[in-house]
Parts: C-alpha cells; sequence; structure tokens
C-alpha cells in the first residue's frame, strides 16, 4: 500500500510539474526583465575569421532565441526553414529577429556553423553564455530549440516543455500567430511559407 501511495504522489508531482512547465510558454508565462538586456548586451556577429560585438539599432519586439550547434544534424536541417520564416516575417512587417546560441564546445565551431549556415543574424558570444544562466535554462533538453521572447522577457513559446518536446513547427508557427495578431502599424497578415515536403 504505501509503495502505490508513493507512486500516485509521483505522478500528482509529475503532472504538476508538466502544467507548470506548459504555463511557462504563454500569457501566463513569468516576466524576466532583464532577459532580454542580457541577450543585448552579450550579441556578437561574424565578421570574417572573428566577431565582433553587436548593438541593435532598434531592439524587436519578438526575439527568436535559436539553440543549435555544428555537430546537430537536425540543427542543420533546421536552419534553412528558420531563414525562410524569419524573411517571410519580416518582410511581412514582423519587428522580430533570430538570435543564435551555439551550443557547441568551441568557439571555432559556432562560426564554422554561422558561416556555413550563412546566418544573418547575430549570436550571443560564446565566451558570455556561460554567465547568462537565464538564456541556458531556455535551451531544452537537447538542440535544436527555437524560444519566443517578447520585449517584456516573457517566452511565448518553445519547442521543449519541460522534458516533452512540442516540436520546432509549433514554435514556427506561434512565431507567425503573434505577428498576424499584432496591433497596427506591424499588424501583418504573415501566414507561413509552405513546408518543404
Amino acid at each position: 500500500m504505501p509503495r502505490t501511495a508513493s507512486r500516485a504522489r509521483r505522478r500528482v508531482w509529475l503532472s504538476m510539474v508538466l502544467l507548470a512547465s506548459v504555463a511557462q510558454a504563454g500569457e501566463r508565462a513569468p516576466v524576466d526583465p532583464t532577459l532580454r538586456g542580457d541577450i543585448a548586451s552579450a550579441l556578437v556577429r561574424a565578421d570574417g575569421a572573428r566577431f565582433t560585438a553587436y548593438r541593435w539599432d532598434r531592439e524587436p519586439d519578438i526575439v527568436a532565441l535559436y539553440f543549435g550547434a555544428d555537430w546537430c544534424a537536425p540543427c542543420h536541417a533546421f536552419v534553412p526553414r528558420l531563414r525562410e520564416v524569419r524573411d517571410a516575417l519580416r518582410a511581412a512587417g514582423a519587428d522580430t529577429e533570430v538570435v543564435y546560441v551555439s551550443l557547441d564546445s568551441a568557439e571555432s565551431d559556432m562560426r564554422r556553423y554561422m558561416r556555413l549556415q550563412a546566418m544573418p543574424w547575430p549570436a550571443i558570444a560564446h565566451h558570455r553564455l556561460r554567465s547568462l544562466p537565464a538564456v541556458r535554462a531556455l535551451g531544452g533538453i537537447a538542440p535544436p530549440n527555437l524560444v519566443l521572447i517578447d520585449r517584456d522577457g516573457r517566452v511565448l513559446a518553445s519547442a521543449w516543455q519541460g522534458r516533452r518536446r512540442t516540436g520546432l513547427q509549433h514554435v514556427l508557427q506561434q512565431w507567425a500567430d503573434r505577428v498576424a495578431a499584432a496591433p497596427p502599424p506591424a499588424r501583418a497578415q504573415a501566414p507561413l511559407p509552405p513546408s518543404p515536403g
């Protein structure tokens, strides 16, 4: 009997944890007012064989943190789709940008991956990621991951909800839906481009 009660308590606890993690992505998600500032202060752009500090002229309304790595084959497959959606949203008037967060062990691998994929967006400086625990915590269990963050530092969507993978397509659709629902003048109908295959 005690063993059965222990299993039941464990199931209730796991359900509560899952519900809490699902609630983290959406309107009821907690706001981290320092998150966007931390991201903005750690940005770099690939500049040939090195990285240079980067500052936004005007910080975008929605930042899409892309967690990936050169060693990750699904990451390589996802970047063309990410670029396609990002470009379509921006062409539709969305105030949004991708920021790459490298999960590679070396900056040289990060630079190689960004160059191979011709990433047009900024990245978090590799050496700064250790000092950004709030950003690291958003990475999920495994790459690739995409996390949408609004101007207030609220997580709007993530491909990981706790230990459950909801998928990248889910986040891409949330991104398009947010843009379509934006108030004028940024309002734009931004359907996703058709997914290949």
